[in-house]
């Protein structure tokens, strides 16, 4: 307390005054519940204390008092918390401070102070309190600059008085007759201020100064007592306490019935249910329900009962009052009857459930008798419906609205709640990931007879849905022509940008002419045709840009703005010109300031092919140009950082972006992609776990990207019941695009069951069947049961389902536009058909499999009408050229194969190639991937190594990338046609740095999401092998020619992990690993063998000499095949074009076997230094690779 204390008296630095105490005392004083309750912990001491001389002049600035608590209270009542030192400190400061034993000699009739914690307090009958006139004074001044009368008058009352009206014997002998006249004066004083003071507290409810109230008005005689009871009584019933309560309710007791009145009767009802009395709160409000007909308190009985899932009472509190209401007035709407206590229930949504299903189940018992009378039948439906209202409007999760609002199908709840949650959504109070349940709301609500959607619901619907949901934005399309004959201004606008960003012309036209005739003003500004520009710049039509910018300025005279300038430069920049799209930009800079959107797009164009370098030129150049950095340009920075595989400077951005509130889902989107792409899934955890942190909503795409990080590293199972989850207990927006990614996932690792359960899951949340889910369940089918009717009746759809996403032809007559049929399907535009048929590669290539040509034909023909660039004599994009190479190789037409990989790479290299022969564009490194695939078999078909070889130098040279398959298929295909020496340079730099060894131990789990990335490169064992063999075939001829020897050598000092792999291999299926040439000595021709080996091939081969030897004493009879591929051979003979080898005998094993060991034990008595020195020069790379297999 002296803490506390000392703490509002910090202006008098009391803290100084007081010593600390020496030593803690042991013992505690316990206080009384009352004492707390009483607001002693929180005493207002800072208005004792006199005022200084230099305060006078600023009394009347309420600024200048100290800050009041606003509790008032006895300080005299407390005077036992304080030691004696600091009671005459107090004196000092204050002399007018009364003294303890002055309490105990009184003048008049005052009782003691009650300090109990009981419910029932008696109330208390002080006539001559302390009133704290500066309080009063300051409230008066703060609400109407009107001082106290009389206030210098009473603060030398109080100076002269005691608090309480008691004073010691001294001053009553004292004072004169005229003192005793000042008492009573200042009594009276007291008293009126008290009720001014208590009336003020009472005019503000809400500051719930319940201790302050109650002190005033003890202050008061009886006459005020009586006139303030009632609103004290509701002032306090608004209190927890349970001290407050039981004051309360003492006061509630000395009002008769008669003069209560709603608000009184709330009250009362309210105090009853806190002191935890509820029968009586019931029986209080029906009294006063027969007698006076008052509803007061029936808000807090019904939540009560509701909370507490008191159902009985709560039917029998509702039915009194629905029958009291309709016999005093029938006309009566108990829809009027304002319930906002309702709204204050947590989780009323099932609470309303739990009532819905005790009415069911108590249809036999107690409901049955309310169902029998038609007055409480309705009281109950009027009930349940009191309880659906305030349930929604509360309002509840949109899984639980949706079935209230079906219980009910009223179209004005539902019209309601969904504008209510449309308005919190764009307050930021809901994300929409909560509001999944939301569309289908609407939908239920749209087919209800009586439906007739607002203007406001459709404008939200629109934001919601926009810009993913096409099918709910065509909903809502012709929702607005039914309900309002055709679209306002805001929704020519709003869908005009939503045809427009989705490239469907023909419904931007429709749209556009009908925007104009019903609004010609707007043919004057430049916005009145983005829409018509943004169309073509999205399509990349170059050519009806301009002449739609041409139509606008010569035939309306409408001069262009920035923005109209940006979506042509758009337009370049989607066509990949990149000429004219830098003489547009330089435009931009002589007409116009460029902006953020100016560089946006240049930066995009530059950063969709990873060239970082021009791309930070340009965003200088913005900074220099003072232009503020938009998520467009942080869009384009991050992609660029992406496609250099510079992943953790990506990374930087986004989180730096993210911490100045200016980044989007689309950007951390794009890493997230990309991180998926190289299988690192736990960084995709992160990123989305940052996401979260810096308040980044997911969207679709983000859990798309989650979906094909997960199928990338073979969690085919985590995706799918991640799907499923997010199907059934709508986690977040799922559309066609996830179950394609999972289903082709599913294809991929084998699990083709799994195709069919998706494709299920696809068909009853009624998803569109897109192009690429179609190319992953043909592929299962194939995969299964390639020669069924079924699985070439399904690739035969390929064509008919690719002819259905075409944009339906529209004759824009006056009643399809009348009707509010969508001017044209979305799905339809050219740029979704991109998107959609990613797969069309692998489509042909299932064709191809078939042996289907005419359907493949057919879908390649379907593909140039639908992208018109294809025709003609333009190639195909590398997918589709690759599968209609396979086509032709499956044929046998190599020529066909030949001059189409002639097409695919002039046109890939044309639009690869940096400007003056700088390179290859990071995003096109890996494009001719597929097509040198089908290529190099070509050329292995025809025996052509040397083509082959060349191709392979051109492709490489340029500043083309190979994947790990396509080098070793070329270096296993040159082995196999005689270039193996090429082949051996290739697979030694590109592939044997990350080589692990025949017999590789367990990967990590990241290693081996690592090799789920094809651009990851490592040698294949088939491709080690296949060198191996010609090596070995060297190694014959090395016995019979030094200049082979020679050659030899500088082969495997070239290639020392070559080398290394060859040796370590498992020799006891491997044929005539080491040859001895034939001679007369066998001892001189095992010694010159041995002669040139390193240290580290001796060391093997005694390893495997030692096998040998085990096998040949065994008693049992050797298996043939362990006999025949001995790695221990010596030549019998040669014929032109092959050397004639025999397994070593025993006995030339044992003489290989004292051989061996004198050789490594001359090499091992060497000295230390020249070993090293030897080794190093001999087989630096081969020495370090033994010592790890020692190791191992």
């Amino acid at each position: 307390m002296l803490e506390r204390t000392a703490a509002s008296l910090e202006t008098c630095n009391l803290q100084r005054l007081l010593s600390k105490p020496g030593r803690s005392s042991k013992r505690c004083r316990q206080l009384h519940t009352g004492f707390w309750q009483h607001g002693a912990s929180a005493i207002e001491l800072s208005s004792l204390w006199p005022l200084p001389a230099r305060a006078a002049d600023a009394e009347a600035d309420p600024s200048s008092r100290p800050t009041h608590t606003g509790l008032v209270a006895s300080t005299f009542l407390l005077d036992f918390l304080y030691p004696n030192g600091t009671y005459a400190l107090l004196r000092r400061l204050y002399p007018s401070l009364p003294r303890p034993q002055d309490g105990s000699r009184s003048n008049d009739g005052a009782r003691k102070r009650n300090f109990t914690s009981s419910t029932i307090v008696t109330e208390p009958d002080f006539q001559n309190p302390i009133v704290r006139l500066d309080v009063a004074e300051t409230r008066e001044k703060r609400r109407g600059g009107r001082p106290v009368r009389q206030d210098r008058a009473l603060r030398r009352d109080m100076n002269t008085h005691s608090p309480t009206g008691l004073y010691t014997d001294a001053e009553r002998h004292s004072s004169a007759p005229a003192a005793s006249s000042d008492a009573g004066d200042s009594a009276r004083l007291n008293r009126t201020a008290n009720s001014r003071t208590l009336q003020d507290l009472l005019s503000r409810p809400d500051e719930g100064q319940h201790y302050d109230v109650w002190d005033l008005y003890c202050r008061l005689d009886d006459a005020q007592r009586q006139t303030l009871r009632r609103v004290v009584i509701i002032y306090l019933s608004r209190s927890q306490s349970i001290v407050e309560i039981g004051r309360a309710l003492s006061l509630l007791r000395r009002i008769p019935i008669d003069s209560w009145d709603d608000e009184l009767q709330a009250a009362g009802v309210l105090v009853l249910m806190r002191s935890g009395d509820m029968p009586s709160a019931v029986d209080r409000f029906k009294t006063g329900l027969e007698e006076k007909g008052l509803s007061g308190g029936l808000e807090y009985l019904l939540a009560e009962s509701i909370i507490n899932r008191q159902w009985p009472t709560l039917l029998g509190v509702w039915l009194e009052y629905f029958a009291a209401l309709s016999k005093r007035n029938p006309d009566a709407r108990i829809e009027d009857a304002q319930l906002p206590q309702l709204e204050t229930i947590s989780d009323l949504g099932q609470l309303y459930f739990s009532f819905e299903r005790y009415v069911e189940a108590e249809g036999s018992g107690p409901v049955r008798a309310i169902n029998l009378h038609s007055d409480s039948r309705l009281g109950l439906e009027r009930l349940r419906r009191k309880l659906a209202e305030a349930a929604l409007q509360q309002p509840c999760p949109p899984k639980e609205a949706a079935a209230i609002l079906e219980i009910w199908g009223d179209c004005q709840l539902y019209h309601d709640y969904l504008l209510r949650m449309l308005d919190r959504w764009n307050k930021g109070l809901e994300s929409k990931s909560s509001l999944m349940v939301l569309p289908e709301v609407y939908k239920k609500y749209r087919a209800l007879s009586d439906a007739k959607p607002s203007v406001s619901l459709l404008r939200g619907m629109f934001d919601l849905y926009f810009p993913t949901n096409a099918a709910g934005l065509e909903e809502i399309y012709r929702d607005w022509h039914t309900a309002w004959g055709d679209l306002d201004q805001w929704g020519f606008k709003k869908f005009l940008k939503f045809y427009a960003g989705a490239g469907d012309v023909q419904a931007v036209k429709d749209l556009w002419s009908r925007y104009v005739a019903h609004f010609p003003q707007v043919l004057k500004l430049p916005r009145a045709f983005r829409s018509t520009m943004n169309v073509y710049a999205q399509t990349g039509n170059v050519a009806q840009a301009e002449q739609e910018l041409r139509t606008m300025t010569a035939q309306y005279g409408v001069k262009p703005d920035i923005d109209i300038w940006n979506t042509l430069l758009k337009c370049y920049t989607r066509a990949e010109d990149l000429p004219r799209v830098l003489q547009c930009f330089e435009e931009i800079r002589a007409i116009h300031r460029p902006d953020s959107f100016t560089y946006a797009h240049v930066m995009a164009m530059a950063a969709k092919k990873g060239d970082l370098e021009t791309t930070l030129d340009f965003f200088n150049q913005s900074q220099k140009d003072q232009v503020p950095v938009s998520k467009e340009m942080a869009m384009a920075l991050v992609t660029a950082y992406c496609r250099n595989d510079r992943l953790v400077e990506a990374e930087k951005i986004c989180t730096e972006l993210a911490e100045r509130k200016s980044t989007s889902a689309a950007i951390w989107n794009k890493l997230l992609y990309f991180n998926g792409v190289q299988g690192k899934l736990n960084k995709c955890y992160e990123l989305l776990q940052a996401m979260k942190t810096f308040n980044v909503e997911w969207d679709h795409q983000t859990h798309e990207f989650l979906l094909q990080a997960l199928v990338r590293v073979d969690q085919i199972q985590a995706a799918y019941h991640l799907l499923q989850s997010a199907y059934e207990d709508k986690l977040f927006p799922v559309g066609p695009e996830h179950f394609a990614v999972v289903m082709a996932g599913a294809v991929r690792t084998g699990e083709l069951a799994l195709v069919e359960t998706i494709l299920s899951h696809m068909r009853r949340a009624e998803q569109p069947m897109t192009f690429n889910a179609q190319v992953a369940l043909v592929e299962a089918a194939f995969r299964q049961t390639p020669s069924a009717k079924r699985t070439r009746r399904l690739g035969r759809e390929f064509v008919k389902h690719l002819r259905c996403m075409l944009p339906k032809p529209v004759d824009g007559g006056p009643k399809q536009r009348d009707n509010g049929t969508p001017v044209s399907n979305a799905p339809g535009s050219l740029m979704e058909l991109r998107k959609q048929t990613q797969g069309i590669g692998r489509a042909i290539m299932l064709l191809v499999e078939l042996r289907d040509f005419a359907t493949a034909e057919e879908l390649v023909n379907m593909y140039a009408e639908i992208f018109p660039e294809y025709k003609g004599e333009a190639s195909f994009p590398p997918e589709v050229a690759s599968a209609l190479m396979l086509g032709y190789l499956k044929d046998g037409r190599l020529a066909q194969v030949h001059k189409m990989w002639g097409q695919t790479w002039k046109s890939v290299l044309s639009r690869s190639q940096r400007p003056q022969g700088g390179g290859i564009y990071p995003a096109h490194q890996y494009d001719l991937s597929r097509p040198i695939g089908i290529v190099a078999k070509a050329f292995r078909e025809g025996d052509n190594g040397r083509g082959l070889l060349s191709c392979v130098e051109q492709v490489t040279g340029a500043g083309f990338k190979l994947t790990r398959s396509n080098w070793n298929l070329v270096v296993k295909y040159l082995a196999e046609m005689g270039h193996w020496e090429r082949a051996m340079d290739w697979c030694e730099t590109m592939l044997m740095p990350r080589w692990r060894g025949w017999k590789p131990g367990a990967k990590s789990l990241q290693e081996g999401r690592d090799m789920k990335n094809t651009r990851v490169l490592q040698a294949s064992k088939a491709a080690v092998f296949s060198l191996q063999k010609e090596w070995l075939k060297l190694r014959k001829l090395a016995a019979w020619s030094a200049q082979v020897s020679h050659k030899l050598k500088e082969i495997e000092q070239k290639h020392p992990m070559l080398h290394y792999a060859f040796i370590t291999t498992d020799y006891e299926h491997l044929p005539a690993t080491w040859v001895l040439p034939k001679k007369k000595s066998l001892t001189r021709a095992i010694k010159e063998m041995l002669k040139p080996l390193s240290h580290a091939e001796l060391r093997v081969m005694k390893r495997t000499l030692e096998r040998q030897l085990a096998l040949a004493r065994d008693k049992k009879p050797p298996l043939r095949r362990t006999a025949v591929r001995s790695p221990f051979h010596v030549v019998t003979g040669r014929s032109k074009e092959e050397v004639y080898t025999k397994a070593f005998e025993h006995g030339e094993l044992k003489q290989l076997d004292a051989a061996l060991r004198d050789r490594l034990s001359e090499m091992e008595a060497k000295p230390a230094v020249d070993e090293g020195e030897e080794l190093a020069e001999r087989e630096p790379l081969a020495h370090k690779l033994e010592s790890r297999e020692d190791l191992r």
